[in-house]
């Protein structure tokens, strides 16, 4: 026991400084996606050539856009045209499907923070059930990296659980396939009310590379990426439940 409590206290304090302060993130990190404001069909079509996913860019009456919620984050469509470039901002969670929508010539971005008032009552504490429902794992990696010391993400309450039935949230990963479509349902109607549904990456957004099978509700968190960075993930996550504590400017 000595020896134990001796390395600990020589390891020292592993948890990084995220969220008070900006994310570590890596040269080639792809955030939030920019069309520039003259991004004309022809240029979308150019980009589509490249795009290994339908209809993540197209052109309609309001003009060019890409859905975050389908795009991969390949980068493909950036090194093909001078049209798109991907920022670094990292806060990506919304909570509404048409807020994943990125516009050509859009305004200066601010995540959105009008969170359902339910979910308010979960900061401090809120418990996800993971599940998998066909993925590659490589969204469930990054979300388990959240429960490390690295991003402790407890200190904020936030935890996965063993049991829907002491389940706040599903936390859903991968395009939903048949043989995980019943799991999903039952595991969705374990959980006490009020729950909720969290869709994290492309693929549990809409399918991403492959078909997505049904959701058992409508989402109230969308946390786009392939996989999301946890700085995305996490910051969603307490922007959903209202926790501004760490904000040293509020």
């Amino acid at each position: 026991m000595i020896k134990a409590l001796l390395a600990r206290l020589k390891e020292g304090f592993r948890t990084g400084s995220f969220p008070a302060t900006p994310p570590n993130l890596p040269p080639d990190f792809r955030g939030r996606p920019k069309l520039d404001f003259d991004t004309t069909a022809e240029d979308i079509d150019e980009m589509r050539k490249v795009c290994p996913v339908e209809n993540a860019l197209f052109y309609d009456e309001k003009g060019a856009c890409l859905d975050m919620g389908r795009c991969i984050f390949c980068g493909r469509c950036a090194r093909a045209s001078k049209k798109v470039e991907f920022t670094k901002e990292y806060r990506l969670g919304v909570f509404k499907r048409e807020d994943l929508l990125v516009r050509a010539g859009e305004k200066e971005y601010a995540p959105p923070i009008e969170t359902q008032t339910e979910a308010l009552a979960l900061r401090g504490s809120l418990h996800l059930r993971e599940v998998s429902a066909g993925g590659c794992a490589a969204c469930e990696l990054d979300a388990n990296v959240l429960a490390t010391p690295a991003w402790d993400m407890a200190r904020f309450g936030i935890k996965f659980t063993a049991s829907p039935r002491h389940a706040d949230a599903v936390y859903l990963t991968g395009p939903v396939s048949k043989n995980m479509s019943l799991a999903l349902e039952k595991t969705f109607q374990a959980m006490p009310e009020p729950r909720f549904l969290i869709v994290a990456g492309a693929c549990a957004i809409s399918g991403g590379l492959h078909e997505l099978g049904s959701l058992p509700e409508k989402p109230s968190l969308y946390i786009p990426g392939c996989p999301p960075h946890p700085a995305t993930v996490l910051e969603a996550l307490l922007r959903f439940v209202g926790d501004r504590s760490y904000d040293k400017s509020r």
